[in-house]
């Protein structure tokens, strides 16, 4: 199982949860999403006052621990107001040597030379990250393998009453 910290820009956390969620379904990949996966107290203040009830210790601290743990990092870079995602970008690849994939669905982080320069590969949308992963991931690779394998077997049984399954 390969695992991604998915670092995303807090204002489009919902957009992001869309999207990290596509790619876990059509890859298997784990994203770790530091707004929605773990405890998520962050993102319960956040949607109930529109700040962080955490202290910044705890945001970097806990989101460096994550990094640390991954494989390796996905940015999905919406708008380019953004500084966490910037500097998680820059510490995962140059810190740790983690490979860092950008999806960079905002043309100004799209074309930014320092986003090129930390980042291992950049996409200008999820799909593109998609076909990527399931060209060069061996996991990925076989996750589709098996849930084609599965859905073939699962159509060649339909036509048997429920009981039967």
């Amino acid at each position: 199982m390969i695992k991604f910290y998915f670092t995303n820009q807090t204002v489009d956390r919902q957009l992001a949860r869309e999207k990290e969620l596509r790619i876990e379904r059509e890859t298997g990949l784990v994203l770790d999403n530091p707004f929605y996966d773990g405890d998520a107290k962050e993102v319960k203040a956040l949607d109930a006052t529109g700040t962080s009830n955490l202290t910044c210790d705890e945001i970097v601290g806990r989101d460096l621990k994550r990094i640390k743990d991954s494989h390796g990092l996905i940015a999905l870079m919406t708008n380019d107001k953004d500084i966490g995602s910037c500097m998680e970008i820059a510490i995962a690849s140059l810190m740790w040597g983690r490979p860092v994939y950008t999806i960079a669905l905002n043309k100004n982080a799209l074309n930014h030379p320092w986003i090129h320069y930390f980042s291992d590969r950049v996409f200008a949308n999820e799909y593109a990250f998609i076909k990527f992963a399931k060209e060069h991931f061996p996991e990925v690779r076989e996750f589709i393998e098996k849930k084609n394998l599965e859905s073939k077997r699962k159509k060649k049984w339909s036509i048997l009453p429920n009981w039967l399954h």
